[in-house]
């Protein structure tokens, strides 16, 4: 007999006996190495056990597993880790105390922050380990061990009321980042009611996108309307606006469409660019980050690029390639690092659709290595 432990109501819930495997699955593999899966492992896993990971993951919803694209318009690259958020441990075994612990981080985060005094101006508040309160029964007792707090925070890492983090595996450490949207969860002690504020904090469109059933959401999530002005009347000629809708690269639009239409522009182009820095470092296959990792994956001379994200095949082939080295170096170093390290600044929504439209560009071309690989893949 199979004993689960099922998310309370008002939370989302696997549709079938196949989603439960999947999370479990992922869940176990975490808690076992501290590192989330890979989607090859989970695949072959599923395939082990007589389960196709297409059927299974449509009994899920981005609430509940993150890594996977909402329409499957594609599957995960093989490098791609899946993780779960919240909702999705809170469906698995023995997952009490991790998710205990992630709300003694929210609402720790909660009281700390009107009174965090930055060390450098426009500085995120952080929470460290050392910040947690001691424990004050048996389920907080657990969270003593450096492994219990680690596990909690990868759990929380992700959720929408942090803004982000770093961690460093070898010893256990972590940080994460919040800022003023993590007060209303200064009370919160039982899931349910975290669950709830969470939503609120979502706002409904995003909400029913992320409890829509992976593979059932056709419409992209985004599509700013950009508009272009000549700025002169050279020859007489007339001067006309030219209007341009784009539709948003998927995992672009995935990230940065609940905060653009928030007004969080600044927040929604830092999304934007993590998302084409963590995609490049799956293909890549490597943990570097920023320039570093461009010049890495694209290729630091005389050592071969890991990632092709070029359509010329011709004379213009290595031209092309240093060009999209330096594309992706200049929008880690111009637009991603200011919005990571530097002050919180505020971003026009004009210039932001700009940055968007610039990161989606960029994830289409790494759609080029995905598209090779599955070629080569499929090929005798």
């Amino acid at each position: 007999m199979i004993v689960r432990t099922i998310a309370p109501e008002g939370m989302p819930r696997p549709t079938g006996e196949d989603g439960h495997v999947l999370l479990d699955v992922v869940w176990q593999h975490f808690s076992a190495s501290l590192r989330w899966p890979t989607f090859d492992y989970v695949d072959r896993k599923l395939y082990a056990s007589g389960l196709k990971f297409e059927e299974a993951v449509q009994q899920l919803c981005p609430a509940l597993l993150r890594g996977v694209d909402a329409d499957l318009w594609r599957l995960p690259q093989g490098l791609t880790e899946l993780s779960l958020t919240v909702a999705g441990a809170a469906n698995c075994a023995n997952t009490l105390v991790p998710i205990n612990g992630v709300l003694v981080m929210v609402r720790t985060a909660a009281l700390i922050e009107p009174h965090y005094q930055p060390k450098e101006p426009g500085a995120l508040p952080e929470l460290r380990p050392d910040d947690l309160p001691p424990p004050v029964d048996d389920v907080d007792l657990a969270l003593l061990t450096k492994k219990s707090r680690f596990v909690s925070f990868a759990l929380a890492l992700h959720e929408p009321c942090f803004r982000g983090g770093g961690h460093n595996l070898d010893d256990l450490d972590w940080t994460l980042r919040y800022d003023r949207d993590i007060r209303p969860f200064a009370g919160v002690h039982r899931l349910d009611e975290y669950w709830r504020i969470r939503e609120q904090m979502l706002g409904p469109a995003r909400v029913e996108a992320d409890n829509t059933p992976f593979g059932q959401r056709l419409e992209p999530t985004f599509a700013p309307r950009l508009t272009a002005v000549p700025v002169g009347s050279e020859g007489g000629k007339s001067t006309e606006a030219m209007e341009v809708t784009c539709m948003l690269h998927p995992l672009i639009a995935e990230v940065a469409a609940e905060r653009y239409s928030g007004g969080f522009y600044y927040d929604a182009v830092r999304s934007a660019l993590q998302a084409v820095e963590h995609r490049v470092q799956n293909l890549a296959g490597t943990t570097e980050v920023g320039e570093r990792l461009m010049g890495f994956a694209f290729g630091n001379k005389p050592d071969p690029p890991k990632i092709t994200a070029t359509r010329s095949t011709g004379g213009s082939l290595e031209s092309e390639q240093n060009g999209m080295q330096f594309l992706f170096k200049g929008a880690m170093g111009a637009l991603r690092n200011p919005r990571m390290h530097g002050p919180d600044e505020k971003d026009a929504r004009d210039e932001a659709d700009e940055m968007l439209v610039f990161a989606s560009f960029l994830m289409r071309r790494l759609d080029i290595e995905d598209e090779q690989r599955i070629a080569a893949s499929s090929s005798p």
